[in-house]
């Protein structure tokens, strides 16, 4: 591969809603030094539940084993700033929580790379939010700690997920982008076919079963056809169980609007495809205020945490994402 590449984790840093993987939620803009702190604490103390929960599974192994120690100091330096100002710090919501975590010590890894470039636009984004110098020192450190030595220490023993651009694919890479390429079109079409057939049947309001039940199952259908990974996904989710894989994680928070392609050091390639909303589907993704009441109903029903409307017709709305196998297969 050639060695131009640029590294997949060097780019795009915005929070996004991974919580499956163990990806925080997106913070809300802050307004005052305590929004701020809430945020920062919030965030460490994700940092420290995942860890827990990735050495639960893998193991009290570097570099989880020594970074939770300096996740637990942030929250101490945090804690500290809230005393001093006399404010409540908030409870902590990740105490009870339940991660998946990946199944291979190097995907965890993965997930805590994208953790800690997350964390490091946190506090850029924190920095600008308060003029209490003490509290900008200690935001300021911890994202130095982030950014300089944890992210560093997770890349060495990450599955190394970097893009490549496609003129410089290799051979082998273009077989395996070929395989990625088939599978998505065969997903694609058997799910558009489907939709089509209900709505002429149903009406718009068949359809939100056919993606709520079918499309899951099309694309299993798909993957094991083709011997791949395969999913949709996007930045304001429908279905909560449509998270990205971790290579496509930050690309996702892009919002890249063209054809991109990663590989890892397995000789795995990803391949992640935009999806435009078509004029198919801007009768469930569109105007909330042009839907009928059963189809709201509906769309409530299967899916209460519904981010997916208010989009217009060729609009960005999502991506593809096909993962096809390397040298471990």
């Amino acid at each position: 591969m050639s060695g131009k590449r640029v590294s997949f984790f060097a780019l795009g840093l915005i929070a996004a809603t991974l919580l499956t993987l163990g990806f925080s939620e997106p913070p809300k803009k802050p307004t005052t030094t305590k929004d701020a702190l809430d945020i920062a604490i919030d965030d460490e103390r994700h940092a420290i539940a995942f860890y827990e929960a990735v050495m639960s599974k893998h193991g009290e192994r570097r570099p989880f084993a020594n970074i939770i120690h300096a996740e637990r100091r942030h929250q101490a330096a945090l804690l500290a700033q809230y005393e001093r100002l006399e404010l409540t710090p908030p409870p902590n919501r990740w105490a009870d929580h339940q991660f998946d975590v990946p199944d291979t010590f190097a995907e965890a890894c993965d997930a805590a790379i994208v953790a800690e470039i997350r964390n490091g636009r946190i506090y850029d984004d924190l920095l600008a939010a308060t003029d209490d110098e003490q509290v900008r020192q200690v935001f300021q450190n911890l994202r130095d700690a982030s950014v300089e030595r944890h992210l560093r220490a997770f890349r060495r023993h990450g599955s190394g997920w970097t893009e490549v651009a496609k003129k410089e694919l290799t051979d082998r890479q273009k077989q395996q982008k070929k395989i990625a390429d088939n599978a998505r079109h065969d997903m694609f079409g058997k799910l558009l076919a489907e939709l089509m057939r209900t709505i002429q049947k149903e009406g718009t309001d068949g359809a939100v079963d056919v993606c709520a039940k079918r499309a899951p199952e099309i694309a299993q259908e798909a993957g094991k056809q083709h011997n791949v990974k395969i999913g949709r996904t996007s930045f304001r989710l429908r279905n909560q169980n449509n998270q990205p894989p971790v290579w496509a994680a930050l690309l996702v928070d892009e919002r890249v609007n063209e054809k991109r392609y990663l590989a890892d050091d397995n000789g795995r390639l990803g391949v992640l495809t935009p999806i435009k909303l078509s004029s198919t589907c801007i009768q469930c993704h569109g105007d909330p205020n042009q839907m009928s009441p059963a189809l709201k109903a509906k769309l409530k029903k299967h899916y209460p945490n519904d981010m997916a409307t208010g989009f217009k017709i060729n609009d960005l709305r999502g991506w593809f994402w096909v993962e096809v196998p390397g040298n471990e297969n």
